[in-house]
């Protein structure tokens, strides 16, 4: 059966845990073998496999098979993750993308493939959404990390583990063939793969090789309101200083292939050739239309943000005379690509046991935007409309249009005017943009383990080491021009009929643009010249990487557990060259840094019955820069005796870690915990300013090492606590103790809840009071439930995720009149975010399963905000989606 080929999968994939901790991972895989062939339930077998693989580890984990993968619309792994405990993810039009672990910033997560570490093609914020699930026999997610695990691990490490070929009994063929809609946008939903194994030259060799393709049609329901603008005339009033709508039209695609081969010439001895490649490609259309509600003035001319006019009027509810419309055409065809390929081997001498790899690392972030384009309305406000803006919703706030008429000092709201192309906006420039930012790493990695006897205790030693060399930089070419032969065009010419796409009652219609004659328009003022080649050279930077690390740890057993208990040491150099423009010329400037950290960590497991076991775990752990801080791109104002920029020299943020956790194990499918958690945190990477202190960017005759340097640097200490708690069980064992009907075995539930509380202090800067704020992507509460049914080779499972508002990120403010005002919109955050997913499978027979998903059920916004949820600066919908098909073995 297909399902019990996965679970030999997650099974198989215990090969980071100890040699007798497999033993037992693989008996119960045997066991659970036997009970899907009889009960056919494959998502309580993929859990019961699972939670073996968690229960016999020596750190805290949570696990995901990939046939629970498979059971869900999860068709990448943050949708996968997200399921688990402790689990949060943050979405990009609906997609999820990014990972919260236990309330903790999404740098803090990393990512590695068969425990060899990778950086995201973004950088240090580990991204999900760009690689499928598909490639993926189980994930771990390890929450308390081992001296084995890298350093900068510190709310935790995702393991994604490869398929192998002795993990299938000879050859297998697997797939999935799924066809679905899209209802905002009315678009098509495809999600396919392919898996071959096979084995060789009697069974010594083996040879996985699968492929991947998804793609999603969708458009984007989407207001935009922001900044808030403060003002001394009347703090308590805030006003707009612009509404905006967004009209997307997008299609992403997941691409992925990969290859392994082994060679097992014996029991003792394997050494293989993995290959994984993945692409996100996101084909953007965006039309934008932009009212400059601060262009305008009040019905006697005065200003938008004049005294008059905030003593008179509403911010919520008002006219805004004269207001300028600012369109914009961008599309943007961007690719994230992830190659990784790595020769390894694990060998068993004479009691010793060692693993090696070499492993190179390709990844673009691509950001190519093939048109670019801005129009603007006339300087004459009769030219322009007198627009009244509506922002008491909060979910929906809207704008209607007007013509302008009257004279300066005495406009007059003309008829209400449906489509806004009857107010001229010319474009005001176009342009082209091709870009990357370009990451390799090369790395070596050895582990070397024994059993051993320590202080009369049977002891496992593992000793290794780590040396990553890695590059990345930016490179961009772009054309602009601001002159067109002819007169500028109006919207209209790059204007299509096709239907309005979203649901929005926009109180105006208009046309989306045509994306090949736009494109062609501006590929052609390349050729003929109109257009020319922009100086990028302050966007250039080269950051390097070297990291060399050991480590030594023992694993010692006891009467009542285990005790894991060693020490990890990194020592990395940074260096840096970016352009920067000074007074007589741009020069490239060099910047090198190098530290060296010692994390030692210990865990101790108690057995404190054969199915309750309880976890401590003491570690250390250090979050480095991004790579974009540590650039040397750096702004100089000799006027102003200031330097703004990258910091080369910012140190990583430390963290000391303590887990608390007691797990219950109620049978193979049954499973209750309850953890505590807590992080102290120090030297926080914030926005700081002090006296720049480096001869980097002195000139002849001119020392700027005094001046005043605003950037990232560390300064905020705080910490991170929470509790995080798990319940699975189905009714099974209920319905045999009392003799009930057999079809009501067949439910199930599966429930997560985490608290978090946070806090970080933040230094004063630019005359601002120091303050207190929450770790960026710390939901108070966090919760997932499933409620399953399997019988009869039905499984269905519902699926509800929510999560409470988190900070994105922290926002400037200035001191007026003695309070602390926002610049712009200050600290800008996510509203609550919840989702409901729908998965019925039925098992038609042992190779085929017919399936159906349906995704974001309740089409829940996302709402963002400014400060408080009383400034709501965007609102989106994306639409429910539905995908059926049938998933092969043979």
């Amino acid at each position: 059966m297909f399902r019990l080929q996965t679970l030999l999968l997650g099974a198989a994939s215990a090969l980071a845990l100890t040699s007798a901790a497999q033993a037992q991972v693989l008996a119960a895989a045997d066991a659970v073998d036997e009970v899907v062939v009889t009960a056919r339930r494959p998502l309580a077998e993929s859990v019961a496999a699972a939670l073996e693989v968690q229960r016999n580890s020596d750190s805290l984990v949570s696990v995901l098979s990939a046939d629970a993968v498979g059971n869900l619309p999860d068709q990448n792994i943050a949708f996968a993750v997200g399921r688990l405990p402790g689990v949060a993810v943050q979405r990009d039009q609906g997609q999820a993308r990014y990972v919260n672990l236990r309330g903790a910033p999404v740098y803090w997560t990393t990512l590695s493939f068969d425990g060899l570490s990778v950086v995201s093609p973004q950088g240090r914020d580990s991204r999900f959404d760009n690689i499928p699930s598909a490639i993926a026999s189980q994930i771990l997610v390890e929450k308390a990390i081992t001296p084995n695990l890298a350093g900068a691990s510190v709310a935790g490490n995702i393991d994604i583990r490869t398929r192998r070929a002795f993990d299938y009994k000879g050859r297998t063929i697997t797939g999935k063939a799924g066809f679905g809609h899209v209802e905002l946008g009315d678009g098509d939903e495809i999600d396919t793969n392919l898996v071959y194994s096979d084995l060789f030259a009697g069974d010594t060799i083996g040879v996985v090789l699968q492929g991947s393709y998804y793609k999603r049609e969708m458009a984007t329901d989407n207001w935009e309101t922001d900044p808030y603008l403060s003002n001394t005339v009347d703090p308590s009033k805030r006003f707009a200083r612009e509404h905006e709508n967004k009209h997307y039209r997008l299609t992403r695609e997941n691409y992925s292939g990969s290859l392994r081969v082994d060679y097992k010439p014996d029991d003792n001895n394997d050494i293989f050739l993995s290959s994984i490649y993945t692409m996100f490609h996101d084909d953007e259309l965006r039309d934008n239309f932009i009212w400059r509600l601060d262009q305008g003035t009040d019905a006697a001319g005065a200003s938008y943000t004049s005294a008059a006019y905030i003593n008179a009027n509403n911010p919520q509810f008002g006219t805004s005379y004269g207001a300028r419309i600012n369109a914009r055409i961008d599309y943007r065809d961007s690719e994230e690509e992830m190659s990784t390929t790595t020769v390894g081997g694990e060998h068993s001498w004479d009691g010793w046991d060692v693993s090696w790899r070499l492993n190179y690392t390709f990844t673009s972030d691509g950001r190519n935007t093939p048109v670019t384009a801005a129009f603007q309305s006339p300087s004459s406000f009769l030219l322009r409309p007198t627009v009244e803006y509506d922002l008491r919703n909060g979910d929906v706030n809207t704008v209607k249009l007007f013509q302008t008429l009257g004279t300066t000092g005495a406009r007059v709201r003309g008829a209400q005017v449906r489509n806004i192309e009857d107010f001229a906006f010319p474009a005001t420039s176009f342009g082209q943009l091709k870009g990357a930012d370009l990451t390799q790493a090369t790395t070596a990695k050895t582990d070397i383990t024994r059993e051993t006897e320590l202080f009369g205790r049977s002891t496992k030693v593992q000793f290794g080491g780590l040396y990553t060399d890695r590059e990345k930089k930016s490179r961009e070419t772009s054309w602009s021009t601001s002159t067109f032969a002819g007169g500028a065009p109006t919207w209209g010419a790059f204007a299509t009929d096709q239907a309005y796409l979203g649901t929005q009652n926009l109180n105006y219609t208009f046309r989306y643009t045509d994306k090949d004659f736009t494109t062609n328009y501006m590929n052609n003022l390349i050729r003929t010249g109109v257009a020319t080649v922009q100086d990028t050279s302050g966007n250039f930077y080269r950051v390097g990487e070297q990291l060399g690390a050991l480590y030594a740890m023992g694993t010692t057993n006891l009467d009542w557990g285990n005790v894991v208990y060693g020490a990890r040491v990194e020592r990395v150099k940074n260096t840096g060259e970016a352009f920067v423009a000074f007074p007589t010329g741009t020069r490239l400037v060099k910047t090198s840094s190098e530290d060296t950290i010692v994390y030692p960590s210990v865990h101790l497991n108690w057995n404190v019955r054969s199915d309750v076991k309880a976890r401590f775990s003491l570690t250390t752990s250090a979050s480095r820069p991004d790579f974009d801080d540590l650039r040397p791109n750096f702004v100089i104002n000799d006027a102003a005796q200031t330097i703004s920029g990258g910091n080369p020299d910012a140190r990583p943020e430390r963290q000391l870690g303590l887990d608390a956790y007691v797990e219950w194990y109620r049978g193979p499918a049954g499973f209750v915990s309850a953890g505590l958690f807590y992080k102290d945190v120090s030297d926080v990477l914030v926005r700081t300013s002090r006296s720049f202190a480096s001869d980097a960017l002195n000139t002849p005759g001119l020392d700027r090492t005094g001046y005043s340097f605003t950037g990232i640097g560390n300064a905020g200490d705080g910490y991170l606590r929470g509790l995080e708690l798990a319940y699975v069980a189905n009714a099974q064992d209920f319905v045999d103790n009392n003799n009930l009907p057999q079809w009501l075995g067949g439910f199930g539930i599966n429930t997560t809840a985490t608290f978090t509380d946070s806090e970080v202090n933040l230094p004063s800067v630019g005359g601002v009071p120091a303050r207190t704020i929450s770790l960026l992507g710390t939901s108070d509460a966090v919760y997932n439930v499933q409620l399953t049914y399997e019988n009869y080779g039905l499984s269905v499972r519902l699926a509800y995720q929510y999560r409470t508002p988190w900070g994105e990120s922290v926002g400037e403010y200035r001191v007026a009149n003695g309070q602390m005002i926002p610049v712009d919109n200050g600290d800008i955050f996510w509203d609550a975010d919840e989702e409901i997913d729908l998965s019925v499978r039925y098992q038609v027979n042992d190779h085929l399963e017919a399936f159906f998903d349906g995704a974001n059920l309740g089409n829940q916004g996302s709402r963002r905000y400014g400060g408080t949820s009383a400034y709501p600066i965007e609102f989106e919908k994306f639409g429910r989606r539905f995908i059926g098909g049938v998933r092969f073995k043979f």
